[in-house]
C-alpha cells in the first residue's frame, strides 16, 4: 500500500508542477478605438478556471483591476471595453487578461499593449480639466 500512496503524492506533485503550462487562451487582442480600448479574447480550455480579471497598467509594472468577468466554458468569446483612457495621457496602456481558479490563483494569463486612439476633443479637454486640479 505504501508504493501506492507515494505514487499517488509524485502524480500530485507533477501536475502541480506542471499546473503552469495550461494554455487558456487561444486568441487575444486588445484594439484602440476612439476614446477607448477593445479587449476581447476567446479560451480553448477553460478547465479549472473560475473568472477572468482584466487589468491594466500605464508602465507594465504597477496594474489596476478593471473588471471580473465568470468564464463560460471553453470556445466562448469574452469582450471588454475600457472606456476609461480618453483623460489618460499615455502613449502606450498594458493590459493583462488573467484566468483564475476557485481560490483566486493565475492558471494562465496573456499580457498587451495598446496605443490609445484619442480624439483631439477629448484630449483638450482632458488638458483643460487637469489645470483646475
Amino acid at each position: 500500500m505504501r508504493p501506492r500512496v507515494t505514487t499517488i503524492l509524485f502524480l500530485g506533485f507533477m501536475s502541480l508542477l506542471f499546473a503552469s503550462d495550461v494554455n487558456v487562451f487561444s486568441e487575444v487582442s486588445a484594439v484602440p478605438n476612439t476614446n477607448r480600448v477593445v479587449i476581447t479574447w476567446v479560451t480553448k480550455s477553460e478547465t479549472g478556471v473560475q473568472r477572468f480579471v482584466i487589468a491594466r497598467s500605464n508602465d507594465d509594472k504597477t496594474y489596476i483591476s478593471l473588471k471580473r468577468i465568470t468564464a463560460k466554458g471553453p470556445g466562448t468569446e469574452y469582450e471588454y471595453v475600457d472606456q476609461n483612457v480618453m483623460f489618460n495621457d499615455f502613449s502606450a496602456l498594458f493590459y493583462k487578461v488573467k484566468a483564475l481558479d476557485a481560490t483566486g490563483q493565475t492558471i494562465d494569463e496573456t499580457s498587451m499593449i495598446v496605443h490609445p486612439n484619442i480624439s483631439g476633443i477629448f484630449r483638450t479637454w482632458g488638458a483643460i480639466k487637469a489645470l483646475f486640479r
